[in-house]
């Protein structure tokens, strides 16, 4: 049987490659599936809406003829978007099965079409049948093998009737206590600290790469002066490399990755004048190249990634703080004007959640702002809408989003708070006295991470999703 089933998985596997070419964004996204990430994760991780998400998976379904996310995993992985290795057990035993083979041998077999034939039922009959359907002949069973079987078939009708007449006997022992995940409340069991970053300085960039799970920093300034450099940290190992510089030495920037690159827009240069570069880093093949150069010069702007474009809201233009929202697409490498802001701002923070852009504090050139923007389709039109206010003006503002939470840092204040969706309320967090508050901050998985705008690089690390276990029966 097990050859039969592999016999039409090679049939399967042959009619899957001529479906359809799937997009460069539908193998982004089938290999997030492929690691087993659901919609809201993939939402997450490339700045889309679930709703894109979900049109994308329904396009990867009907191009590969796949019916669920496990044979769309098998897809990518006969196709070389993934590697088996990536699901493989830790375990070096030899005799463990790759997760591929695992996969194919429990898949039922493909349903035959409809409208294609039953074949004969004589079929089998004209020709030898297969190995695996050859009959097979079972021994007669002893005697005393079938007296057994009686004398436990009556154990168990006298033990049926004994509980029948005392049900107090039916009751279960007590299980084992089954852990349950409930956030921690703990302040100080979800804040860690980090190695300090090798070169320290401020006004940098700082993001996270989500396919190789590191950070990066680049640019920033040392002493005052504009720098080129580029670190990596790696979180697993706790450990920091120096990269190819950058080609322009900026600070006052931000950074986003967008399509499994890095984009660093705009700076300050060691003029002091405000550039209108726009700079891309590629870090799986480590190099720098420039893009489309944006519409006006900017520094001290907010910067993300939303539905597979680059937004750059606000900012200092060299003059005078700006309002302005470009949008840069990766695709034409051009930028074109969106909704403006309300007012003009700078070293605001933004951030994506559930599929809306969310622009907080920041200042107007003179004094710190508290307004919380949200931007909105409403009637095919981008609108600013104003949502509930901060506790206090922050100049220069972080945020950081994980799921549906979103956290804003005061370094002024060293204090940090959360917004509620739900009820449009700002709370604030507890802080435990090692931690250092600072705008540059960003998300890499569960946790994220705070760098010091000293000369000291401290970096401190929270654990955004944190879940401890407790048993049921207390």
């Amino acid at each position: 049987m097990i050859r039969l089933r592999r016999r039409r998985r090679r049939r399967d596997s042959t009619s899957m490659t001529n479906e359809s070419p799937i997009s460069e964004r539908e193998r982004e996204i089938l290999k997030l599936v492929a690691t087993g990430a659901s919609n809201q994760q993939i939402a997450q991780q490339l700045n889309i809406s679930i709703n894109t998400v979900k049109v994308h998976v329904r396009n990867i379904f009907s191009k590969t003829g796949v019916m669920s996310r496990t044979e769309a995993t098998i897809y990518a992985i006969n196709h070389g978007l993934v590697t088996p290795e990536r699901f493989a057990p830790s375990s070096a035993s030899s005799d463990a099965a790759p997760v591929a083979e695992v996969i194919e041998e429990t898949r039922p077999p493909a349903p035959t079409p409809a409208a294609e034939p039953a074949e004969p039922a004589t079929a089998l009959a004209q020709s030898d049948p297969p190995e695996a359907l050859q009959p097979t002949i079972t021994p007669a069973q002893p005697p005393w093998l079938r007296l057994v079987g009686v004398a436990v078939l009556l154990l168990l009708v006298v033990g049926g009737l004994i509980i029948w007449a005392n049900p107090s006997l039916a009751e279960p022992l007590a299980a084992a206590p089954t852990p349950i995940p409930v956030p921690s409340s703990d302040p100080n069991q979800r804040w860690f600290s980090r190695a300090p970053m090798p070169q320290p300085r401020a006004a940098f960039a700082i993001t996270a790469y989500d396919l190789d799970r590191k950070l990066y920093v680049i640019g920033g300034s040392i002493d005052g002066q504009p720098s080129a450099a580029i670190d990596r940290f790696d979180p697993e190992n706790n450990l920091w490399v120096s990269l190819t510089d950058k080609p322009t030495a900026v600070s006052h920037i931000g950074a986003a990755v967008l399509r499994g690159k890095i984009y660093v827009p705009g700076g300050i240069d060691a003029t002091g004048q405000v550039r209108d570069i726009l700079e891309i880093f590629d870090p799986r093949e480590q190099r720098w190249h420039s893009g489309a150069t944006l519409p006006a010069p900017r520094s001290n702007y907010a910067l993300v990634a939303w539905e597979g474009q680059l937004y750059l809201i606000g900012g200092w233009d060299g003059n005078r703080v700006r309002s302005e929202v470009y949008i840069y697409d990766p695709q034409r490498d051009t930028w074109s004007e969106g909704t403006a802001l309300p007012s003009p701002r700078q070293d605001a923070g933004a951030t994506v959640v559930a599929g809306q852009i969310y622009v907080v504090g920041g200042s107007d050139g003179a004094v710190g702002l508290r307004e919380t923007l949200e931007l909105n389709p409403t009637e095919g039109e981008m609108r600013w809408q104003m949502k509930a206010p901060l506790p206090s003006p922050i100049a220069n503002t972080g945020v950081v989003s994980a799921i549906s939470m979103i956290l804003v840092l005061d370094p002024v204040n060293k204090s940090i708070f959360e917004y509620n969706q739900m009820n449009d309320v700002w709370i604030s967090v507890d802080v435990p006295e090692f931690v250092v508050i600072s705008s540059r901050t960003t998300l890499l998985g569960s946790d994220f991470y705070i760098i010091s705008e000293d000369s000291f690089g401290i970096m401190s690390g929270y654990k955004a999703i944190f879940t401890t276990y407790i048993s049921p029966y207390r």
